[in-house]
């Protein structure tokens, strides 16, 4: 997926997802849907955190990062989180927001237009961006993970 904006063109790797097959039994694209991500949680998740971390392919440098964000305070509200709120909202599949605890069901996340949350002022380079939802419950270092690897070009 390429966006351009400006003098700037972001290219986009499909996501990549990861799960913990405990908590979460499954996070994977839906079949013949371009955008669209299904996971199934299996047991109660009563409170979780989220770490988002942007880092520099080549050297593995961390550009950005925020840790152990409350994601039952963030899911209460999402306003309060003003880098995340946008972001959030983009994510959503038919305005199905999450509540915690979060019960065990099928859920569905889009990822379409995720280019376009990123600053103006990111530099250019090819990136990676990690999305990763812990639990202190979990034995695993996270219950569920996606993993968008980018490239930002400045056209002249």
């Amino acid at each position: 997926m390429v966006l351009k904006r400006g003098n700037t063109e972001y290219t986009l790797q499909s996501p990549e997802t990861y799960c913990d097959h405990d908590y979460v039994e499954y996070f994977h694209k839906v079949p013949n849907k371009k955008q669209l991500y299904t996971f199934r949680v299996v047991k109660l998740a009563p409170a979780f955190t989220i770490d988002i971390t942007t880092k520099v392919m080549k050297t593995q440098r961390v550009l950005y990062k925020m840790e152990n964000i409350g994601g039952c305070e963030f899911l209460n509200n999402p306003l309060l989180f003003k880098a995340l709120h946008e972001t959030y909202n983009r994510l959503l599949v038919n305005g199905s927001y999450f509540k915690c605890p979060i019960k065990p069901k099928v859920y569905y996340l889009k990822s379409e237009n995720t280019m376009s949350f990123l600053p103006s002022f990111h530099p250019p380079g090819q990136f990676q961006l990690s999305v990763r939802v812990k639990m202190a419950e979990s034995r695993r270092p996270f219950v569920m993970e996606m993993l968008w690897k980018f490239k930002i070009v400045r056209i002249k």
